[in-house]
């Protein structure tokens, strides 16, 4: 057993000579002889071991002597030990988690504080290669992909498994071979759960009327699977890294480029890209990631696709940007004249007017500053949102705003926010984005003043 742990280490690159490890011990058979192997192996490779037991408070007083077991077991190998005591099942009904959920979050918590407390730099669990044969089955009856199939990896970060390639019956085998005592929890025999209608009821079923070594193929098909996972990750991440595809600022995705992309690899960039902005990995589905697919393949600006918690993806002449929530409600402007001179408060801004000498006119504005010759505009100045009908004067000829505002590249769920100056149907200014070629005609008569407005943002809304 030493040599089997030792060479899938030696393979998988897990525990280097002079490693600090944090055992987590349950007390149960796997975690005692992960415990014993690292002490029995730690002056041939200089390993500093301590052990840790997370008493979760779920199965009372078997709980409260599992704890007791281990602390003894730690005394009589001289082991450091660490025990918390917890109260899972509360934990789990006040956040809405299962109790294996809640044990699981509650234990890894408890694991890492304690590796960073004591300076020690790895978790070694006990998962052998039947919990990794439960894993992959599980997954894919509930549907997974090439990441799935991976199932637990010998290494996951902070993490790792040094049993991963022994099987349960040769660790019991070995633990009475060694003499080594372990706790039995009851409850790992009783199909209550998924997992365990997995290990009693369906494993068995496929042992026997399927295949004898059912537990090695799905052991093998992990591995094979993290492999793939390992090359397309890598492959992922060397697109991802190519502002021609990822639009380095806000990690749009270029549409036209991910079009002609492997399907395996669109849909690698889309989990990146899904916990580049979320902030989570976990849950975009395989029926959502499609989606996302289709609406590269076949969308056009102004599709989108609601998401998982409250994302929505949209695409924008050519880029998919993921965002949160709805687009933003179309904000009810009053029409409100234009006070020459004068200051006013016009949507999220302060407007401040004056008039000015033709030779103050600074021809290089700024985005929220204009120059305007009033007399060269029909009718009233007012600002107000953009409405049907509405055009602007260019320098060859009018065009229709709405023309404008996709050759600029407005993205249609902002179009009715922007704030625009306007004499009746002609649109003087586009805040932050174009001005009338009327503003200041060339054959402008110098005599008269010249109006000055500039703007300055005030809550949300913002000059750009």
């Amino acid at each position: 057993m030493l040599e089997i742990v030792e060479q899938f280490c030696r393979k998988n690159r897990i525990l280097p000579p002079g490693a600090r490890i944090l055992a987590a011990c349950s007390g149960g058979a796997d975690s005692v002889a992960l415990l014993y192997i690292l002490w029995r192996l730690r002056s041939r490779y200089g390993w500093q071991v301590a052990a840790a037991h997370y008493e979760h408070g779920i199965r009372g007083r078997q709980s409260e002597e599992d704890a007791a077991f281990v602390r003894e077991l730690c005394a009589r190998w001289q082991i450091p030990c660490f025990v918390e005591n917890g109260d899972v099942p509360v934990f789990a009904r006040e956040q809405g988690y299962s109790l294996e959920q809640a044990a699981r979050i509650k234990r890894y918590e408890f694991l890492q504080r304690i590796c960073k407390e004591q300076g020690l730099e790895v978790i070694a669990l006990g998962h052998h290669a039947d919990d990794q044969a439960e894993t992959v089955l599980m997954r894919i009856l509930r549907g997974t992909g090439i990441t799935g199939l991976a199932a637990m990896r010998p290494v996951s970060g902070q993490l790792v498994r040094p049993l991963l390639g022994v099987a349960k019956e040769q660790i019991l085998r070995f633990c009475q071979q060694e003499g080594l005592p372990f706790r039995q929890d009851a409850t790992n025999f009783v199909a209550d759960c998924t997992r365990n209608r997995l290990r009693l009821e369906l494993i068995p079923l496929l042992r026997q009327g399927y295949n004898p070594e059912v537990e090695r193929g799905l052991c093998q098909l992990a591995a094979v699977a993290a492999e793939a996972d390992d090359f397309i990750s890598g492959e992922v991440a060397h697109l991802w890294a190519d502002s021609s595809i990822v639009r380095p600022h806000d990690y749009a995705l270029r549409q036209e480029a991910l079009q002609n992309l492997h399907p395996a690899l669109v849909r690698g960039i889309i989990r990146r890209w899904w916990a580049q902005v979320t902030g989570s990995s976990l849950d975009l589905s395989y029926r959502q990631t499609e989606l996302l697919r289709d609406l590269l393949q076949e969308g056009t600006t102004g599709s989108r696709q609601e998401l998982s918690h409250g994302y929505v993806a949209r695409l924008q002449y050519g880029f998919l940007l993921l965002q949160r929530g709805a687009a933003e409600p179309a904000i009810a402007r009053p029409v409100l004249p234009l006070l020459c001179p004068g200051s006013a408060e016009v949507g999220g801004y302060t407007v401040h007017a004056r008039w000015v000498e033709p030779m103050a006119v600074n021809k290089s504005t700024g985005p929220g500053e204009l120059y305007l010759a009033p007399e060269a505009f029909s009718g009233q100045l007012v600002w107000r949102s953009r409405m049907p009908g509405d055009f602007m004067e260019l320098p060859q000829g009018h065009k229709k705003l709405k023309k404008l505002l996709i050759d600029d590249k407005v993205p249609q769920h902002e179009r009715d926010n922007l704030l625009l100056l306007a004499a009746g149907k002609e649109v003087v200014w586009v805040v932050g984005r174009r001005r009338s070629a009327k503003c200041l005609p060339e054959d402008y008569d110098d005599t008269k003043k010249i109006l000055y407005i500039k703007l300055e943002k005030r809550g949300f809304y913002h000059v750009t």
